[in-house]
């Protein structure tokens, strides 16, 4: 089984269905029906990468000293995809509820993400920041489609007054295309900044997203790519927004 598989099936347990690339790549990627809980099984040939999305929110949640703390991350998985686990969850036979089955698969989400450091990468001002343990799983339908939310706290809380906190949320191999929810981007809703109603000090912070901007020699080397070929462990930063907060102390007045 090639890396890129692995590493799809390590990160969201299964197999994505056909679906429309968001980067005009070609929307050919079919995938037989999963397996549940990580477990894929023989796929017909597809061809370009990604073979799936993820609509994606993002809080960043202060502490009352005006420390970032948190990033708590809201994924909507496709529509194609959603409905394969809705039709693989309903068909397994035992006594379980549907709530109780999505907790089981959010918790194997989470467990296998951890593997990969959440596809997650922060910056305080250029510089790496360490991340912890994501907790706080909750897995659900929202319609027709599976939602899955973590809090990813930071291994130590980071001064944001007079800082600029960057992230970029993406899998190394572009299996996966993760990008902020359009709709949530329309009402600014795609990154916000909680906590600052309790700040010590009143902070001014200024949330942003970058949008991708693939060189074309990117987008055609993904475009080549089918579910078989072994991606560049580093082509999924290519295609991956940039969010940041940038906070400075308020004048008063």
């Amino acid at each position: 089984m090639s890396v890129a598989v692995h590493r799809l099936v390590a990160a969201l347990s299964s197999a994505l269905a056909r679906f429309p690339s968001r980067h005009g790549l070609c929307p050919v990627a079919w995938l037989t029906p999963l397996l549940m809980l990580g477990t894929l099984v023989a796929s017909q040939p597809a061809a370009a990468h990604p073979h799936g999305w993820v609509d994606l929110r993002v809080t960043l949640r202060l502490d009352d000293q005006g420390r970032a703390v948190a990033m708590r991350q809201y994924w909507l998985l496709d529509p194609f995809y959603s409905l394969t686990l809705r039709q693989e969850l309903a068909a397994l036979e035992d006594d379980t509820s549907m709530e109780q089955r999505l907790d089981v698969l959010g918790s194997e989400i989470l467990a296998n993400l951890s593997q990969f450091d959440y596809y997650t990468h922060v910056t305080l001002d250029g510089e790496p920041v360490a991340l912890g343990k994501a907790t706080r799983q909750t897995t659900w339908l929202k319609g027709e489609r599976v939602a899955f939310q973590m809090e990813l706290p930071l291994a130590e809380p980071v001064a944001m007054a007079g800082h600029t906190l960057s992230y970029r949320i993406y899998d190394p191999t572009y299996y996966i295309e993760i990008l902020h929810d359009p709709d949530a981007i329309a009402v600014q809703q795609g990154l916000v900044v909680s906590g600052l109603e309790g700040q010590d000090s009143a902070l001014s912070c200024t949330p942003g997203i970058t949008p991708a901007d693939p060189d074309p020699s990117k987008v055609a080397e993904a475009s080549m790519l089918d579910i078989n070929a072994t991606a560049p462990m580093d082509l999924g930063q290519y295609f991956a927004e940039v969010g940041s907060v940038s906070c400075e102390v308020a004048d008063e007045q």
